[in-house]
């Protein structure tokens, strides 16, 4: 019932075209939020199940008898709605427990639990009590579950994802133990959804999640809809769960009440006996016992006490310049246009409209690729030195096979494959990156193709200014393709439909002000002071962090929630790792044209104002409202370019 009721809602939220609190179909029809959508299919797939007694939902905490006899289930309909506009991946929580009881029991009742991650592609992931492993099913497009994956271990790797990271401005240890990461040189991935942020542990088979409290920052994890359902999980996988502040396990904990909420972190033995070292000053019997002494030397070991923010920044405050506001641009296009009727509006060339269908359609191709073809490493690497899954060669010879037959491309450029090659055509120059963030498919992050369209056939010796065109298409829950043009205003949102159309469901004319901010290359701070003295101003101003590791969702989620800040910085250990050609200047044009701003480089420009010197050109580059790119400015380089002072 729990995995019919998660085919029924995947398509719910595939298909929603979300924006703020309300969900309207592409048509316009009023629609109910997809939380709520969720909450209804899956009362009433219990109720009509015949084995539920009671169910209860996180947006109905009132235990509701559903006439059954056998089982109660408490449910969490969509984790993370709050980013189911942006696209990232979003889930279902569930915990089943056996008779009409759920108050008064504990996690260790528990007969089963399960997530659904609503990602690339579907997953429904579940644990039953007294069986060791996790069990992962791929929903196939004949609607059948696949089982693709058990988990049995959650072993070292360092991999964290920090929840509630604000709350280190008042929680001492929780600052350290977040420092402890940064300083060796974690990898940083958190989506802000519980269900993804959990599940990459279980596809990587390492790493660590913490939500934490603090004086000024209540608990917002309840045990009964969240914490427990997914200790069964992480614990049935070999990892381990502690609870409470009191170092127990999640599914230790009494449930004294549906709505009670509490601090958790879950991961390996090492990373979770770690959290309770600095957490709790040390480490609980039970978890001693699961340690070798070496591991014991491991959990409670500091090399460096460096504190990722300081709440005495030495660096004078910065005061952002007053722009003068300017009037909204003219869209001549309607939401719910075709893209064909889109591109029609936006320019009069039709070979570059042939350049933006063709890309489309392979995208199009891709998405389908994306949830469903194999994400297990190759033994190839690109010449970069990335390791290319299955997946981006895949989107890679899609890209180069369409434009090879759109007759109006002369060169095309992959990272992938970073020789021009002829496409035989007349036109315009293509660069691409297949598949950003293929080293987070495997964990269904989203993930995206970005591209850029140029005039003629060069590339060298052009800057982001000469493109005639750029675009993103963004692997999630839905796939959203994203364009902007030289010579006309905005960013627009094109949703694929089931009838495999893209409609237009969004324009993008404003990036304005608010605390939301995605740190890319976070370890560069252990030797870069100026983006240390950065990273704490976020993290002490409480901004929100949103990072998966995927450029493209990371930068998408500015246009949706139209606010924001990406940053990719290097520093003397830290090489830039983003291209010109393939990411930088096409992403910036998607930035400007929104209404947002760019500096890159080191100097201050914007990204669109880099000559290309060669295709592996590499760069540092901050994305976001014109007032973060100052700020960024200020922090990185002492003072803001004259150019956005002018802005």
């Amino acid at each position: 019932t729990m995995a019919e009721s998660g085919r029924t809602i995947d398509h719910k939220v595939k298909t929603a075209s979300c924006g703020g609190t309300a969900c309207t179909n592409v048509f316009g029809d009023e629609q109910l939020a997809v939380d709520m959508l969720a909450d209804k299919v899956l009362f009433e797939g219990l109720k009509h199940c015949g084995a539920c007694e009671i169910a209860c939902s996180e947006e109905n905490p009132v235990p509701l008898e559903m006439g059954g006899k056998g089982y109660s289930v408490c449910f969490d309909p969509l984790d993370g709605s709050s980013i189911v506009d942006t696209n990232f991946s979003v889930g279902t929580i569930f915990g089943v427990w056996p008779g009409n009881k759920i108050v008064g029991t504990t996690g260790r009742d528990l007969a089963a639990s399960g997530i659904i991650v609503y990602g690339p592609r579907t997953i429904f992931c579940v644990a039953f009590k007294g069986i060791e492993g996790t069990f992962d099913f791929m929903l196939q497009d004949d609607g059948r579950w696949t089982l693709v994956k058990v988990t049995k271990k959650i072993g070292e790797g360092k991999l964290f994802s920090p929840g509630n990271l604000r709350c280190t401005q008042d929680n001492p240890e929780y600052l350290n133990l977040i420092s402890y990461y940064n300083n060796e040189q974690y990898t940083l991935r958190y989506t802000g959804g519980m269900v993804p942020d959990v599940y990459q542990l279980l596809i990587k088979e390492r790493g660590v999640f913490t939500n934490v409290i603090s004086p000024s920052t209540k608990a917002k994890l309840r045990l009964s809809f969240e914490v427990a359902p997914i200790a069964l999980l992480i614990e049935s996988a070999g990892g381990v769960s502690s609870c409470d502040g009191k170092s127990v396990s999640a599914l230790d904990v009494p449930i004294t009440g549906i709505d009670q909420r509490t601090q958790v972190c879950y991961g390996s033995v090492v990373e979770v006996a770690r959290f309770e070292h600095f957490m709790a000053g040390k480490i609980s019997d039970r978890l001693k016992a699961k340690l070798s002494p070496e591991d014991l030397a491991k959990a409670t070991a500091v090399k460096s006490t460096a504190k990722i923010t300081d709440p005495k920044d030495p660096t004078p405050a910065f005061q952002a310049p007053t722009w003068k506001s300017k009037p909204a641009p003219q869209i001549s296009a309607k939401l719910g246009d075709s893209l064909e009727e889109f591109l029609a509006l936006a320019t009069a060339d039709p070979k570059l409209r042939r350049v933006m269908t063709t890309m489309a359609d392979s995208c199009r191709q891709i998405s389908h690729k994306v949830k469903t073809a194999s994400t297990t490493g190759t033994a190839a690497t690109n010449v970069f030195g990335d390791e290319q899954l299955a997946v981006d060669m895949l989107a890679d010879k899609v890209l180069f096979e369409g434009l090879r037959h759109c007759d109006v491309c002369e060169i095309a450029c992959s990272e992938e494959n970073p020789v021009p090659l002829e496409m035989g055509g007349k036109g315009y120059s293509v660069c691409f990156d297949p598949l950003d963030g293929s080293s987070i498919v495997d964990t269904n992050f989203s993930v995206g193709t970005i591209f850029g369209v140029w005039p003629g056939n060069k590339i060298v010796g052009t800057t982001g200014r000469d493109l005639a065109a750029s675009g993103i298409c963004v692997y999630g829950p839905r796939t959203i393709f994203c364009i902007a043009f030289k010579d006309y205003p905005g960013t627009h949102d094109f949703l694929l439909g089931d009838d495999g159309k893209w409609t237009y469901v969004k324009a993008t004319t404003h990036i304005g002000e608010g605390k939301m901010f995605a740190p890319g290359n976070l370890r560069c701070t252990l030797d870069n002071p100026e983006y240390a003295q950065l990273i704490s101003y976020y993290i002490r101003e409480k901004y929100t962090l949103r990072y998966t590791g995927g450029m493209v969702p990371d930068v998408y989620q500015m246009f949706i929630k139209e606010k924001g800040v990406f940053t990719n910085v290097i520093s003397p250990s830290t090489k830039a790792k983003l291209r010109l050609s393939f990411e930088a200047a096409p992403i910036a044009l998607l930035v400007e044209k929104a209404g947002g701003a760019s500096s890159c480089d080191g100097k201050g420009v914007s990204a669109l104002d880099v000559q290309i010197n060669g295709i592996d050109q590499r760069t540092q580059v901050c994305l976001g409202s014109r007032a973060e790119v100052a700020r960024f400015e200020y922090y990185l380089y002492g003072k803001v370019s004259d150019r956005l002072l002018a802005e």
